[in-house]
Parts: C-alpha cells; structure tokens; sequence
C-alpha cells in the first residue's frame, strides 16, 4: 500500500478508532510488525508495563507506558532506542500508530490472533468497507471505485454519494466497470450518474449501444453511440416497429412505424 494511500485510510478510519485506554486490547496479545528488511518482530505488551520483543528467536526486554493526555505510547525497545508514538488507529486487530512528530512515519502492528496471515491492507479494507459502509465496484482499469453509504447493489439510491478510488480521490470522468456493462460518471469525487451500457441491432444488423440511466428501459436523454462513437441527429430504423428519434447524440423519442396507431397514439397524447 503507497504511503498517500494509507494516510487517507487512517484519516478516513480516525473516528472509528479505539484507544489504547483500554489497556485489554494491548496487552498479552502477539502484535507483529514487518519490519523495513521484511522481517517479522513479534512484541507481547505485558500489564506490569513489561515489553518482550522478539526477532528471528532472538529476545530483547523492554518497557512501554502509555500517557492518556497525549494519547500517545512511549516504548522502550532495550537498547536506549526509546519512541514515543501517538494512536493513529487502534482496533482489536491492529495498532496503527505515528511516530510524534512525523505526519507519515507509522508504525503497523498486526494481532495475529485476528490476522493470522498478516495482510494488514485486507483487514483494513474490511474494516472501512464496514464502518464506512462502503460499496466496492471493480473498474475496467484494475482499481476498486468505492462508494460512500453504498447500497451494496447499484440504483439510483447511490446517485450524490461520495466516492474514493483506491482510497483516494477521484479525478473527474466517467469510469466504466470491469465488465464494461455500467459507467459511474463523477464528479468533485461524487457520484452523479450511473448507466447501464445495452447493445442491440436492428433490422439491417447495425449496432446501437445505449448508455441508459434506467437499466430496463430506453430514455429520453440516454446516451447513443453508433458504429462506437456518439450518433449524429437523425432518426434511425431501430426495431420492426419502432424508429429512434435521435438529437445532438441522446434519445430524443421512439417513433412508431404503423401510420394509423402513431395518429392513434398522437391523438390520444401517447
């Protein structure tokens, strides 16, 4: 996980967090790190303010105290290396914590009784999608688009929502799904529009596709693209019945072929 990416996470996830108050999410538990040469240290806080650290099965005792004002730890690592870190997010799975100070020096440690295979970026992915309640969507570029207050299904009901890509901001564009079937179109990093793309073919086999904003029925306003780029104004043979009234490439109204119903329909204001 890329360091911005992270610190967005931690931000997002600040007032969720717990405190390390309640000592009985520290101590005797094994938190692990993965250290800066990718090897694992293994920390066991104890309640007589003990620390055992352990590395490749050699072990260091040290000392931790922890100062409520602050909201911050100071460890004593037994080797006159003594660091004082503030709580940056604190769950019963993880302590993520910031070296004082620093804005991006953190230090993450993994209950592995909660993350027995330590995959840190996972749980917290888990947990934003829960506290967050975030909807995730897989976009067609391999990034996950990430709806604030997500439904868990797409609809309407999910237009207006803030969004994050990555857990970052979110440039605006349209955006279409792994499956290339939806576009999300965003804007100032919210969610304003959401179509379903639908291919048909008419009579003569020419492709229509259709960006609908109701993904049952054709629109006034949905988007038309012929032969893959958007339609002219003109009006096209689109069914046995129908003709597609098209104006400045959207859906302008369907026409019906049958002369006497389409004065019926007239008439009757249909």
């Amino acid at each position: 996980m890329i360091k911005a990416q992270f610190i967005s996470i931690v931000n997002q996830l600040k007032n969720h967090s717990a405190s390390l108050e309640q000592s009985n999410l520290l101590i005797n538990k094994v938190w692990t790190i993965v250290d800066e040469d990718n090897e694992i240290q293994r920390l066991i806080f104890k309640k007589d303010k003990g620390l055992i650290l352990s590395k490749n099965g050699q072990a260091v005792i040290g000392k931790w105290d922890y100062f409520p004002e602050a909201r911050s730890i100071l460890i004593d690592r037994g080797n006159s290396d003594k660091i004082l870190c503030s709580e940056a997010y604190i769950d019963n799975g993880v302590l993520i914590l910031r070296l004082d100070g620093t804005e991006n020096k953190f230090f993450v440690l993994a209950n592995e009784d909660v993350i027995p295979d330590l995959d840190v970026n996972n749980y917290l992915n888990n947990v934003r999608q829960q506290k967050l309640h975030l909807a995730f969507r897989e976009l067609s570029n391999g990034k996950i688009l990430e709806i604030k207050d997500g439904l868990g299904y797409m609809s309407d009901g999910s237009l207006g929502q803030k969004v994050t890509i990555d857990s970052g901001k979110v440039e605006d564009g349209k955006y279409p799904s792994k499956d290339n079937k939806l576009i999300y179109e965003i804007t100032n990093s919210t969610l304003i529009s959401l179509r379903t793309i639908k291919t048909y073919y008419n009579p003569e086999n020419v492709e229509i596709i259709i960006y609908q904003k109701d993904p049952y029925s054709i629109l006034k306003g949905d988007i038309v693209l012929i032969g893959s780029r958007i339609a002219n104004s003109q009006t096209i043979n689109f069914s046995k019945r129908k003709k597609l009234v098209i104006c400045d490439g959207k859906v302008e109204r369907f026409e019906n072929k049958n002369i006497i119903l389409k004065r019926i329909y007239k008439f009757f204001g249909i």
